[in-house]
């Protein structure tokens, strides 16, 4: 679970405890919430979107719903250096040193699962990547598909999908055929020239 999600389960807790206690409506579906990286032009660490995904069941501004949580969010985490409300509803958040400091000594303590997906369903994928047609030359687009598959393939893997990975070998057809007559057409050639007698008795056969 990265960053965004990690936030994104917190702020959920939040509203559902002000729900519960009646201070907040809810919507139907709360899987319009969001947390994002920011703009550049933002001094904070993230953003969500919460407050304007509540304002239409509350019937208040975002602004407004943004300004009742911004003092809750807060409030929940001590690890936040700076909050605010930005038009038309978002939520900035900037946090402080020792909350990096922790998530990066988190990651070193888990980094072999850090960051693996297990919200969503795991697939079976065979991902074919490569399989460079054998009557042709190889060129630049082999090597970007060779480095995209695999990379692409070591991504699910790491997130506990079932991966096959294939290169097909493109051996049938009449490309292939054409090759191979050419193939024997070439080493004949070759061998005439080296060798006068088989040259001189394929003649022979041939003007008989």
């Amino acid at each position: 679970m990265n960053i965004f999600d990690l936030y994104l389960d917190k702020i959920i807790i939040l509203i559902k405890k002000l729900n519960k206690d009646g201070s907040l409506e809810l919507p139907e579906s709360l899987n319009g919430i969001n947390v994002d990286i920011p703009p550049s032009n933002f001094d904070c660490d993230i953003s969500t979107n919460v407050a304007m995904v509540l304002s239409k069941a509350n019937k208040k501004s975002p602004i407004d719903i943004a300004n009742i949580l911004i003092e809750l969010i807060k409030n929940e985490d001590e690890k936040i250096e700076s909050i605010s409300a930005a038009k038309p509803g978002f939520i900035n958040i900037k946090f402080k040193t020792i909350y990096w400091n922790n998530f990066i000594k988190s990651i070193n303590q888990n980094h072999k699962d850090y960051g693996v997906n297990n919200k969503e369903k795991k697939q079976k994928y065979l991902i074919e990547f490569v399989s460079a047609n054998p009557t042709g030359p190889l060129h630049v687009g082999h090597c970007r598909g060779a480095i995209l598959g695999d990379v692409i393939s070591n991504i699910l893997i790491f997130n506990k999908h079932d991966v096959s990975k294939e290169y097909y070998v493109n051996d049938y057809g009449n490309q292939i055929i054409n090759l191979q007559n050419l193939f024997f057409l070439e080493l004949g050639k070759y061998f005439l020239m080296k060798n006068s007698q088989l040259k001189t008795l394929i003649y022979i056969l041939v003007i008989t």
